[in-house]
């Protein structure tokens, strides 16, 4: 939230530090790059990290430990895509009237009113049960989440908001979102950082 807010009111010193940064990728520089993006404080140098990172790390993941701490292994892409100076100048343009919060998703619904379209994207819960597709924050976001989301969800649906939630497939979600509308995608992920790719079942979720 902060690299987005920084977008919109530095564009130019974004744009300038996150040139500086990308001419520099490589295994090693990203890893230093992390560490230095886990120690130092928001300006727009962290922005441009925040950007560098996201765009060289494996599968763009955001994932922290339970320090709170970056720990996203390199992605090793032959061509990482780094947005042009023009091209955050047009994302920045985009985003400015919109309104930007960082808080508990829970208190974000809260403010959703009848005929708004509201999106969620939670965590998956893992297909195999060993899977950390549910670590990437502190808090984590277990069974029990699955659980508050379909009942936020539920709620939304009765308050005549118009809802779509994304999730994996499996029998848990199926039940949760008992007489909703869903349609399965077949996806390919990137399950490791070693290029093995798996073809999963993802289900979207309507109320319409």
């Amino acid at each position: 939230m902060n690299t987005y807010r920084l977008i919109c009111t530095q564009t130019d010193e974004v744009a300038r530090q996150f040139s500086r940064i990308s001419k520099r990728d490589s295994p090693r520089f990203y890893y230093s790059t992390r560490n230095e993006y886990n120690k130092a404080r928001f300006s727009a140098t962290q922005a441009a990290r925040f950007l560098y990172l996201n765009r060289t790390c494996f599968n763009g993941i955001f994932r922290v430990n339970k320090q709170g701490e970056f720990n996203v292994p390199y992605g090793h892409k032959a061509k990482p895509w780094f947005p042009s100076r023009v091209q955050l100048h047009a994302f920045a343009e985009v985003l400015r009237p919109a309104g930007l919060f960082n808080e508990d998703y829970r208190e974000a619904l809260r403010r959703a009113k009848p005929g708004d379209f509201v999106y969620l994207d939670p965590p998956y819960p893992p297909l195999n049960g060993t899977s950390n597709f549910a670590h990437y924050t502190m808090d984590r976001f277990g069974v029990p989440n699955q659980y508050d989301l379909a009942t936020e969800v539920r709620a939304l649906d009765k308050r005549g908001c118009l809802v779509m939630v994304t999730n994996a497939d499996i029998k848990l979600i199926r039940q949760l979102y008992k007489g909703f509308d869903m349609h399965t995608l077949e996806v390919t992920r990137f399950v490791t950082c070693k290029a093995n790719k798996h073809q999963v079942r993802e289900l979207v979720i309507r109320n319409y």
